[in-house]
């Protein structure tokens, strides 16, 4: 999860996006000139250009009926739509871009006796590939740090162009501090972090807030809860969909001599449609008590230079955030950091002034104080030292749509993009990165430690097991039997655990320990809060604890048979995904549970990947997501299967065949939206899987599926409207991709032009990736 230690920062600017994007957004948004000596905010190191085998797109005119300035808008799946390998534009805090190889499973079973294979699941190149499921795990469980600035900041921010205040300018440079972080576990251990991050959120704004389930029927009609719960994977659907369509309509009838006609499902990398989905999905978090991975860490209150009374603004910030109305919940523990910032006004106010107000604020709050000193004028594309300011990749899904719908329904909408000026970014950059290094890391393993000692090593020990018991049969109490929690619960009627109880204390300590990636401790905490949530009876506590507990357990390298292990994991799971489909009613905690749980397995290789399809299956039966998820999920339970290689010559135990099923499953339902460039390539990856399988076990002699296969194929290219090759092409295509196998050839052949169907190999292919490796290194697994 490290660089290499060479990587030199390029001070060439972000011009148009490479390979497929080039030209979507050259035709959207014109050609882009850039500046001499302007350096990006993304700047990244000088890496390999790509091969010369790349495809490129012509430039079209625009025919999408969108604005031009709306391009930007679809960046994140734009972008990632590249072959692996390409450059990717990374959070703006970085100075450096991953040249590490594609993400791929770990060879062999973690799970087995062999020490090699006892491995964390960081150690794989999944952790460091941008959109990989486990780097967006890694990326969405981090500490959240609320910004409450006074009105003189807000308006000194404002006159920059960021009329959401001083959270809007901050937002983005918490995706990635800078430099090397260096993280202390429980037992003292050191070890850096180059992709440690934080989330930024604004004080006050409890738009994700979800009440427990006793206060939401008192507080509100069940229909409306029922509605709250589900808009975030409502509003993750709708812009998934927005983003494909947005595709859909920029490559429509382009043909191309030179493009690739064969492109299927990218093992190697993952979707950039279903990266966005996950990220949306992880980005909307809510901020409920049975977790606290939404609640703040720290709070940043901030005054300017321009203040007349700036010790008497930090009193009433700090007033604020305990007794004001935008408080947090009284479930929310209040004993979080405080963090103080003076924002200096380079322009117009006097250094030697605002440095004297710094050092009083040092004497009266401590050391957890930072100048920040930003140029008060706005910064214009056109001025030699501005930098871009790209969108926050972990904007919500609903702050996403609402962005796209006004663009659609504005008629004098901006390019959202802003710009600030080097000296700004470089200044916000040290401030990150000294607060978290400083404060906010320094001050969540003290809060371990001490959490640790009084409080969980108690409950491990002996008088800590039998209290538990006691607490669980009452001793003669009827409790038990009622179906009610004993008297001696701490879980309050409301339906919650207040923050000063074990319970609550504990599970701050487990959220913690996870965010700070100190696995062990995360497990072990998690794993003694099921049984007390189990015995107190609440249900969304533990789900939420057997959820993370299967997490941690995943990512972890521990010693245990691959047999116990997937039997531990999969009482968790199925705790988990009972208790929050059934007894809670939580479709975005069943989906955020099973969901990351499968991408975990498949990372693990061998029968982890049977069970990651099992519970896609489970998913997909109780419909909990939308349309675009299931043909989003269809198409990773492909990758899955795909993935999986098996022993000998024969390959016996590989899921080829299986993965060929997924994929055309995939196909049928992204024909039914007419997306049908994603169903070409699902299409093509069933093409591909059953080129691989011995003749006589191939399609040809299924006639009902060969007519399936031939149906979907003329439906995507009408959909398409491509034009056939000729049937000389065709032929010399067909010959091009024989096999020595002669009933490999005539199989070949027949799911090029099955049944007098339109050819696959001859409709225009989506331009938005290269082709992977379908076959994918050796997994051996679980044991």
């Amino acid at each position: 999860m490290q660089p290499h230690e060479d990587a030199v920062q390029t001070p060439s600017p972000v011009q148009s996006p490479p390979l497929a994007a080039s030209s979507i957004m050259r035709s959207l948004s014109g050609p882009q000139k850039p500046r001499p000596g302007a350096s990006s905010i993304l700047s990244s190191p000088t890496i390999d250009p790509l091969s010369q085998s790349e495809f490129s797109l012509p430039i079209r005119t625009n025919s999408t009926g969108r604005r031009p300035q709306s391009a930007s808008l679809f960046r994140s799946t734009i972008l990632n739509n590249t072959p692996p390998g390409s450059p990717r534009d990374a959070s703006p805090a970085s100075t450096f871009r991953s040249t590490r190889s594609p993400a791929r499973t770990m060879t062999g079973s973690i799970f087995a006796g062999t020490a090699g294979f006892k491995a964390s699941l960081l150690d794989t190149g999944a952790a460091d590939s941008p959109g990989d499921p486990l780097n967006l795990v890694l990326k969405s469980f981090v500490p959240h740090v609320a910004i409450h600035a006074s009105q003189d900041v807000d308006d000194l921010v404002n006159a920059k162009g960021f009329q959401q205040g001083l959270w809007e300018l901050l937002r983005p440079f918490g995706e990635r501090v800078m430099g090397k972080v260096n993280v202390r576990d429980s037992n003292g251990v050191s070890r850096a972090w180059e992709d440690f991050s934080l989330r930024f959120t604004k004080f006050g704004d409890h738009s994700n807030l979800q009440m427990p389930d006793a206060l939401d029927g008192l507080n509100g009609s069940e229909k409306q809860g029922g509605r709250r719960k589900e808009d975030p994977i409502l509003d993750v659907e709708k812009v998934v969909e927005r983003h494909l369509s947005f595709a859909e309509e920029a490559f429509r009838g382009t043909v191309e001599p030179q493009t690739p006609t064969r492109m299927g499902l990218d093992v190697e990398a993952t979707s950039p449609y279903y990266a966005l989905y996950l990220r949306r999905l992880l980005s909307g978090m809510p901020l409920a008590p049975h977790e606290s991975f939404t609640h703040p860490v720290a709070c940043v209150m901030a005054i300017s230079s321009r203040n007349p009374n700036p010790i008497e603004a930090l009193h009433r910030l700090y007033t604020e955030t305990r007794e004001g109305e935008k408080r947090y919940p009284v479930w929310v523990d209040g004993e979080y950091l405080r963090y103080y910032i003076l924002v200096h006004d380079e322009e117009n106010s006097d250094i030697s002034k605002s440095m004297a107000l710094f050092e009083q604020m040092k004497r009266n709050f401590g050391l957890h104080c930072h100048l920040l000193r930003l140029r008060s004028s706005e910064s214009a594309e056109t001025d030699d030292d501005s930098i871009p300011l790209p969108r926050s990749d972990w904007m919500t899904a609903a702050e996403e749509l609402a962005d796209i719908e006004e663009s659609e329904t504005k008629e004098d909408f901006e390019d959202p993009t802003r710009h600030i000026f080097e000296s700004d970014a470089t200044a916000i950059r040290t401030f990150v990165r000294e607060m978290a290094t400083q404060s906010l890391i320094p001050t969540m393993e003290r809060n371990i430690s001490v959490w640790n000692d009084q409080v969980a090593s108690k409950r491990k020990g002996i008088s800590g097991r039998f209290m538990s018991l006691s607490k669980r049969w009452a001793f003669g109490s009827s409790s038990r039997s009622s179906g009610i929690a004993s008297s001696s619960s701490n879980y309050d009627v409301s339906g919650f655990y207040r923050p000063d109880s074990p319970e609550a204390i504990m599970r701050r300590l487990a959220d913690f320990a996870f965010m700070l990636r100190d696995w062990k401790l995360a497990m072990s905490t998690y794993d003694l809060l099921r049984t007390d949530f189990q015995n107190d009876k609440a249900w969304k506590y533990h789900a939420a604890a057997n959820e993370m507990a299967a997490f941690a357990l995943l990512i972890m390298p521990q010693n245990m048979s691959s047999k116990t292990r997937i039997e531990t994991i999969n009482q968790m799971l199925d705790n988990a995904f009972y208790s929050y489909q059934t007894r809670c009613n939580s479709q975005y905690g069943a989906t955020r549970c099973i969901v990351l749980a499968l991408e975990l397995l498949r990372l693990r290789g061998g029968s982890g990947i049977d069970e990651a399809v099992r519970w896609g299956i489970k998913v997909l039966e109780s419909r909990l997501m939308g349309k675009i998820g299931d043909a989003l999920l269809k198409e990773r339970m492909a990758i899955c299967y795909a993935s999986k290689s098996g022993a000998g010559s024969q390959a016996w135990g590989s899921r080829k065949r299986k993965s060929a099923l997924w994929s055309v499953l995939g196909a049928e339902a992204w024909v039914a939206q007419e997306k049908y460039i994603q169903a070409q390539k699902c299409l093509n990856e069933a093409r591909k899987m059953y080129s691989l399988l011995p003749g006589e076990n191939g399609i040809q002699r299924f006639e009902v599926a060969s007519d399936f296969l031939a149906l979907l194929n003329d439906q995507v290219k009408q959909g398409l409207q491509v034009d056939l090759l000729g049937p000389e092409e065709n032929l010399v295509d067909v010959e091009e991709e024989t096999f020595d196998n002669d009933d490999r050839r005539t199989r070949r052949t027949s799911l090029i032009n099955p049944l007098g169907g339109g050819a696959v190999a001859g409709m225009e292919t989506a331009p938005l990736q290269s082709q992977g490796d379908a076959s994918g290194p050796s997994r051996d697994g679980f044991g």
